[in-house]
């Protein structure tokens, strides 16, 4: 029998995320970037065929807006106070999962310009209690697939700083089986200047950076792969 599995991603922002952009993309180029990210995760979690719905979860209304015009198996999660900053709206995903009998919660960032289905499988076919999709650097955690019987619901999330190092401690400490997956799609975020000029290079056309800016972000229900 297939696993029943919820996808989250949360965003804080579009007008006030990617600050560390800010030296080279101005605030409405940020906000379309993290538009057009945030648009491809959630597309390529649905198309998938592995995730039965995907959370979108902010306080914000503008994301939860947006969230709510995507496709019919993309939801909006509004942030409630006492689920505070990113590993609380993991958490009021982790909730919403656990009420609706999930077998596993899989949680991506926004910010992953070149993920793909195939990265979604890759992680969904691990058969870890806890699957952790490493950032390029091998520090951070950009994705974990969590499957919630027994520990599960107990798992305290720790994105952040070394969050890759800090959720398998967690896991351990739960006595969870835990594996790290490095994913193309999953591994490539965009954080820094050096991250886009990197992005930038994979696109070798200029008039894909000009159409990047002016054309209408994905909505979901036709995905490449």
């Amino acid at each position: 029998m297939s696993e029943l599995i919820v996808g989250v991603v949360p965003i804080r922002s579009f007008r006030e995320g990617k600050t560390r952009l800010a030296s080279i993309l101005t605030g409405d180029e940020r906000a379309t970037l993290l538009r057009k990210t945030a648009s491809r995760v959630v597309c390529t979690l649905a198309a998938s065929q592995l995730v039965d719905t995907v959370l979108v979860v902010s306080s914000e209304r503008e994301v939860l807006d947006w969230a709510s015009t995507m496709g019919r198996r993309i939801l909006p999660l509004q942030q409630l106070p006492p689920y505070a900053g990113l590993n609380g709206a993991i958490d009021a995903a982790r909730d919403w999962a656990v009420e609706r009998d999930a077998d596993a919660l899989l949680s991506l960032f926004a910010d992953l310009p070149l993920l793909s289905t195939l990265d979604v499988r890759a992680m969904a076919r691990e058969q870890a209690a806890v699957v952790l999709g490493a950032d390029r650097r091998g520090e951070g955690t950009n994705a974990m697939l969590l499957r919630l019987a027994g520990a599960g619901e107990a798992f305290r999330f720790a994105f952040g700083t070394n969050s890759l190092d800090r959720h398998l401690a967690e896991a351990n400490r739960l006595e969870m089986a835990s594996e790290i997956v490095s994913a193309p799609g999953v591994g490539f975020d965009l954080d820094t200047p050096a991250d886009w000029d990197e992005y930038l290079q994979t696109e070798q056309s200029p008039i894909w950076l000009r159409d990047f800016w002016t054309m209408p972000s994905l909505h979901c229900g036709v995905m490449s792969q």
